[in-house]
C-alpha cells in the first residue's frame, strides 16, 4: 500500500473546495480579519502577471502570430514583440523545469471546453520538490513545446510568484518557485478576482506595458466579447457599445481575439517584454541556479 503524501491530501482538499472559492472571496471582502488570515496563508507577497495571447497582438489590423520552431529564427514585424517571449526567456534561463500531468483547476471544475491534461509549468529550485506523482521533469525545449500547445488550445498564461502553489505543492520558500499557469476563462483560480478584497486582487495584474484599447466608433455592440470570454467580468455593453472597466481588466486579449469588428486590440509598449522579464527575475533569480 502506497504512503499518503502531503500532495495527495492537498489535491483532495483542492478538488473538494475549489468551487467554494467565490464564497470565500466574498467572505474575505466582508470580514477583514478573515481576509488577513487568508492573505497570510495563501497570497502574501504574490506578484502574478497575465500575459496576453500572442494572437491578440495586432499591427496594422493584422493579427501577429508566431510558430515556434527550435533553433530557427522567427520573423515578426518590426517593433512588435510577442508575450510568449517572456516565457521563452524564463524557460531558457532556468535550470529546472517541471510540467504538471494535469491542470488542477480544470480537473477540479471538470472542465468540458479546454484540455485538462495541459497543466502548469514550474521553474526554479522549488520545482525539484514537486511530487513525481503530480508532474515530470522536462527539458527547456519540451517546456517550450508545452507553451505552444497551451497557446494553440486557447489558454492564457499567467506567470509569477503564487504562494498558494508553493503551499499545496509543498515546495518550500515561495521565492524559489516560478509558476507559469495556462488558464481557461471558465476554471481559472483567479476568476474569483472581482470578489476578492482589492489588496489581495491587485497582486494579480496585467503584463507590464500592456493595455487593452477600444475604438467605439467601429464597435458593433454585439457582445461577442462578453459571453464566456472575460473571466474577470470587466466587459459590459452600454448604449450598444462595449465598455471596459479598466480597473478589472487584466488585458488577457481574449476579447480582442474574438472581436470581429476590430474594435478591440492589445497594445504593447516596445519595452514591455523587457520590463516583464525584469519583474519575474526579481522574484526568482533563475540565472543563478
Amino acid at each position: 500500500m502506497s504512503k499518503i503524501t502531503f500532495s495527495d491530501i492537498s489535491v483532495k482538499v483542492i478538488k473538494l473546495t475549489f468551487n467554494s472559492r467565490f464564497t470565500l472571496a466574498k467572505v474575505c471582502r466582508k470580514i477583514p480579519l478573515i481576509a488577513k488570515v487568508v492573505d497570510k496563508l495563501f497570497f502574501e507577497e504574490d506578484d502574478i502577471q497575465v500575459l496576453p495571447r500572442d494572437s491578440s497582438i495586432k499591427s496594422n489590423n493584422k493579427v501577429i502570430s508566431e510558430k515556434i520552431t527550435i533553433n530557427m529564427d522567427v520573423e515578426v514585424p518590426e517593433n512588435v514583440m510577442l508575450p510568449s517571449k517572456v516565457l521563452k526567456e524564463m524557460i531558457m534561463k532556468s535550470k529546472y523545469h517541471v510540467i504538471m500531468d494535469s491542470c488542477i483547476c480544470r480537473v477540479s471544475n471538470d472542465c468540458k471546453d479546454y484540455p485538462k491534461e495541459l497543466g502548469c509549468l514550474f521553474l526554479g529550485r522549488g520545482s525539484k520538490r514537486i511530487s513525481p506523482k503530480l508532474g515530470k521533469v522536462v527539458s527547456p525545449y519540451e517546456a517550450i513545446e508545452h507553451v505552444d500547445k497551451c497557446q494553440e488550445a486557447g489558454l492564457v498564461h499567467i506567470i509569477g510568484r503564487n504562494k498558494i502553489d508553493s503551499v499545496w505543492l509543498n515546495t518550500g520558500p515561495k521565492e524559489e518557485l516560478l509558476s507559469i499557469c495556462a488558464c481557461c476563462p471558465c476554471c481559472c483560480l483567479w476568476k474569483m478576482t472581482p470578489d476578492l478584497p482589492e489588496d489581495i486582487g491587485k497582486s494579480f495584474s496585467k503584463m507590464e506595458g500592456v493595455e487593452l484599447k477600444i475604438d467605439k466608433s467601429i464597435c458593433a455592440g454585439c457582445g461577442k466579447c462578453m459571453k464566456d470570454i472575460c473571466f474577470v467580468e470587466a466587459i459590459s455593453v452600454e448604449n450598444e457599445k462595449v465598455s471596459i472597466d479598466m480597473k478589472k481588466c487584466r488585458a488577457c486579449g481574449r476579447c480582442a481575439e474574438v472581436c470581429s469588428s476590430g474594435a478591440l486590440r492589445i497594445q504593447m509598449e516596445e519595452d514591455g517584454i523587457k520590463h516583464s522579464i525584469e519583474r519575474v527575475e526579481s522574484l526568482i533569480d533563475v540565472k543563478l541556479e
